[in-house]
Parts: structure tokens; C-alpha cells; sequence
């Protein structure tokens, strides 16, 4: 079974992993946000062909939309042939191995090899992946001088046309590869020895669960753990975790009878599961939260998304732009609930449309309401710096969040149904359980920020029906995280009656 480079640095990460894409990939979980960083990885990479000057690409598509591998091996050789400087998708196959290479660059002592990654950061991972590919080239008879990667610069800012020079960064990694180099041939060799078994091999739950990627096999590796277990203890750290498990600490239980330091917030959360203890409300602390409210109270939400690629004039790469927000309101005391929202046109540039709606929406001085208010503020903090004629009215805003999730991070109010989490996805459905208003999963297209990033982006271009059917799911959704708080708000008050 052949080898390519993305099996190879998964069986590098873990040989079960691997396994498990070939033999029974129906076991993964779905990741709802693979499918954006495969595009923009994609998009980053054919951006980037243009780094070296002129180049030519040997893709084929198949009628399906799959690679067509053999005609692309045909066109690289066809290609290296005729002296081509820049190559880009260059395929090779040898000895089971196969890879396609970015960038394959010819120069005066043979060929560099040019990696791209969409990410702002270099990864071992990716060092193990060009080294891969220069084994690969090596055994097809190729003279590799060096390995470039090529990364994403995470300080440029766009303006104008995208500055390929000036969005990525290229590192000479060609001496770093080399241990790594060493040890392709015999890793490739039990890579493809391991993949021959049809039986399911056993490998224990380790660090290779958590790192370099997180492993969609993770539910069903860990089916046997017991329900809860350490690594559902409260912000643990992966490494620690499975040094516990490593010495047979791994229910709660356990966690008790070894004597396993724990923090405030973990030890509470052992005691009432082991307990069973009924939820815990600090009235005094509610109280005192509740008390720093004034009305009018506003209840905010943003929705964003975040690209590679710059989108727009004055974006940095992968900076936080928001499209949306819903805002629940109650203008005075035991006052009627009312309801803003704003979704912006898809097909420009949302910012500063949204900006001079949200000063509009919010008086200045009000209070205003969120969960989680860091990413709210670091929102409303870049209007603030993009449009400085909005600044003093953001900012007002801005100074005058409170945070809901403040509540329940500092203890005054826990259930155990929360499992440690104080999202508001785990909070909501411990204080209100089965409720069908406040269950995302009863909304339409829309069921969690990754979604309604890739829905916003998804509309771009699009017309008729479908789009003011996914135009009404967006609200929707955004709008049901703005009640959640509004609901939230309503049940502490109630708990300190």
C-alpha cells in the first residue's frame, strides 16, 4: 500500500492513526473546521506558486474531481525533461512512496524543494514532511541542494493587491531536516509493514493523542476509559493527564485515592461528581455580580471569521473580522425584552458597516452583557484602531462590558452537569436541561461558530432562495447565543430570590 506524505507524518505521529484512515476511517469524528484549513491551505498554496517567477503545474483532474496521479507522475517527468525552472505539484513515486512537491525549483547544483503551510508557525511536523519528500525525490534520482519551507507572515497587513513576497516567509530548513532524513527509509518501511495488517493493532493512549494534531479517533481510543475520567478534569494538561493514566490513575476515584494535586475549581469538580452534590450557588457572589448591572442591559454576541489570505484592504492574516452580532435588550427595569441584529452584506468588506451599527444600537454608558468579553473586546478594540472617527463611541462600548461567564469561572454558581466546562454550551443545558428553545441542535444550517463562519463565507457569490434561507440561519443562530444570555441573566436572579 503506497505511501504519501500526509500518511506518512500521520503514522509518524501515531501508527494507529494511519490504521484507522485506511481501514476504518468511519470512526473518526468530524472536524466541522477541516474543510476551511484544507481550502486555505490550498489557497495558500497555489498562491505561493508564483514565489520563484514563470512556473508550470502538472495537476490533472479526473472527471470525479480526484488527482489523477499517473498523469501527473507523466507530466513531471515531461517537465524536468524540457529544463523547467519552477515545477509546481511536482509528483514522484519510488519504492511505494509518493509525493507531490510545491514548489520544485531547478538551480545551479540540482533541485530545492519549497514546502508551503498556511500556518504562521514552523512545526516539527512540517520538518518531518519535507524530509519525507526529499527521500522520495532522492530515490526517484533527483539532487536536492536544499529544503525550503514556506510559511505564512503573520504581521502583513494587506493593501492593495496581496504582496506574495511580503505574505510569506521562506526558511532554509535544510540542515534542520536532516535527522529526520535518516530515519524515512525504515519509518516508510514499517509504515507500510504496519498498514499491511488487517487486524487492529493496539496502541496505548499517549501524548501522540494530543500532539502535534488532535487525533479523530480520540472517542473511539478512549471508549474504555471510564466516564468521567483525568483527562476531564478541569483545564488539565494533556501531558499530565497521561502521565496519571501511565500510572493507573484514571477515574475519579483514582484521582482521589492517589493524592493527585488538583486546583480549586478541579477539586470541586471531583467532589461533586463523587458526591453527587446538588448544585452550588453562592448567592452573596451572584448578588454581588447582578449588583454592577444597570439597565438599559445589553446582551451581546459577535460572530467572525478569519482567513489566510486578507480579504480586504487593512487586514492582517488570520485577523478576527466580525460579520454579525445579535443584541438582546432590556431598556429598563422589569422593562419589555427587545432584539437588534445586523448581518452584513457578504460580498463586502463587513467592518465599518457593522461598526456604525453597533454605535447606533448601544447608547453610550450603557451596560452591556457577554460571555467570554475578551473576544468581544478584542473585536470592538481593532474597529476602534481600523475606523478612528468611530474610536471614542467603540471604546465607550468597550468600557463598559461586563462578563457573564465571570459567574461561573469564579465558582458562584457550578453544577456538575457542566463537567468541569464553563462554556455556555455546557452551562446552558445544565441550568436549563431539555429545553428545546436553547438546544442548537433544533436550529437549521447553523449549530456552532465554525458553522456560521463557514456559511457566512460560503454566501459570497451566491443569489435567490438559498442564500436568504442561510441569511435567516445565521441570524438565527447568533441571535439564540444572545437569548441563551438572556436566560442565563434571568435564572441567577431567580437563584438568589
Amino acid at each position: 500500500m503506497n505511501l504519501s506524505k500526509s500518511r506518512y507524518t500521520r503514522f509518524c505521529q501515531c501508527p494507529k492513526m494511519l490504521w484507522q484512515d485506511i481501514y476504518h476511517p468511519e470512526r473518526a469524528e468530524a472536524d466541522p473546521s477541516l474543510a476551511r484549513r484544507f481550502r486555505e491551505g490550498r489557497e495558500a498554496g497555489d498562491l505561493a506558486m508564483g514565489l520563484l517567477g514563470d512556473f508550470v503545474e502538472t495537476t490533472v483532474l479526473r472527471q470525479d474531481g480526484s488527482l489523477d496521479i499517473s498523469a501527473m507522475l507523466k507530466n513531471t517527468q515531461k517537465y524536468l525533461s524540457e529544463g523547467r525552472e519552477n515545477i509546481c505539484e511536482a509528483a514522484f513515486s519510488g519504492n511505494g512512496c509518493y509525493c507531490a512537491v510545491d514548489i520544485l525549483h531547478k538551480c545551479a547544483d540540482g533541485y530545492e524543494i519549497y514546502e508551503v503551510k498556511s500556518s504562521t508557525e514552523l512545526k516539527e511536523a512540517y520538518l518531518l514532511d519535507a524530509a519525507y519528500q526529499r527521500h522520495v525525490l532522492e530515490t526517484c534520482g533527483l539532487k536536492i541542494a536544499r529544503v525550503f519551507l514556506v510559511n505564512i507572515n503573520n504581521r502583513y497587513v494587506r493593501q492593495g493587491e496581496v504582496d506574495i513576497h511580503a505574505l510569506f516567509r521562506i526558511h532554509d530548513v535544510t540542515q534542520e531536516i536532516a535527522p529526520f532524513c535518516a530515519q524515512v527509509a525504515s519509518n516508510a518501511a514499517r509504515a507500510m509493514a504496519y498498514l499491511a495488517q488487517s487486524k487492529e493493532p493496539g496502541m496505548p493512549i499517549g501524548e501522540q493523542c494530543f500532539a502535534p494534531y488532535a487525533c479523530a479517533y480520540w472517542k473511539y481510543c478512549s471508549r474504555d476509559l471510564p466516564s468521567p475520567n483525568v483527562f476531564d478534569l478541569y483545564n488539565i494538561r494533556n501531558k499530565k493527564a497521561v502521565a496519571c493514566l501511565r500510572q493507573g490513575i484514571v477515574s475519579f476515584d483514582d484521582v482521589v485515592r492517589s493524592g493527585v494535586p488538583l486546583d480549586g475549581m478541579q477539586r470541586r469538580q471531583v467532589e461533586f461528581e463523587q458526591l453527587a452534590l446538588p448544585a452550588h450557588v453562592d448567592k452573596p457572589g451572584v448578588k454581588a455580580f447582578l449588583q454592577g448591572l444597570s439597565y438599559p442591559l445589553y446582551f451581546l454576541d459577535f460572530e467572525t471569521f478569519q482567513t489566510c489570505i486578507p480579504l480586504y484592504d487593512g487586514l492582517r492574516t488570520y485577523q478576527q473580522v466580525p460579520f454579525q452580532y445579535s443584541l438582546h435588550y432590556i431598556p429598563e427595569k422589569d422593562g419589555e425584552l427587545l432584539h437588534k441584529e445586523f448581518l452584513a452584506d457578504e460580498n463586502l468588506d463587513p467592518r465599518r458597516d457593522l461598526a456604525l451599527r453597533l454605535v447606533e444600537d448601544i447608547p453610550a454608558g450603557a451596560c452591556v452583557l457577554a460571555y467570554n468579553k475578551s473576544f468581544e473586546c478584542m473585536v470592538i478594540k481593532q474597529l476602534a484602531e481600523a475606523f478612528p472617527d468611530l474610536a471614542q463611541r467603540l471604546l465607550n462600548i468597550r468600557e463598559n462590558i461586563h462578563d457573564l461567564l465571570d459567574v461561573f469561572r469564579d465558582g458562584f454558581v457550578y453544577d456538575r452537569a457542566m463537567g468541569g466546562s464553563f462554556s455556555i454550551k455546557k452551562v446552558l443545558p445544565a441550568l436549563f436541561p431539555d429545553d428545546p428553545v436553547l438546544d442548537y441542535h433544533n436550529l437549521a444550517d447553523v449549530h456552532n461558530g465554525t458553522e456560521a463562519t463557514d456559511t457566512y463565507l460560503a454566501l459570497r457569490g451566491m443569489a435567490g432562495e438559498e442564500r436568504e434561507r442561510l441569511r435567516r440561519s445565521l441570524l438565527a443562530y447568533c441571535g439564540l447565543d444572545t437569548l441563551a444570555m438572556v436566560m442565563l441573566w434571568q435564572r441567577l436572579r431567580e437563584l438568589c430570590i
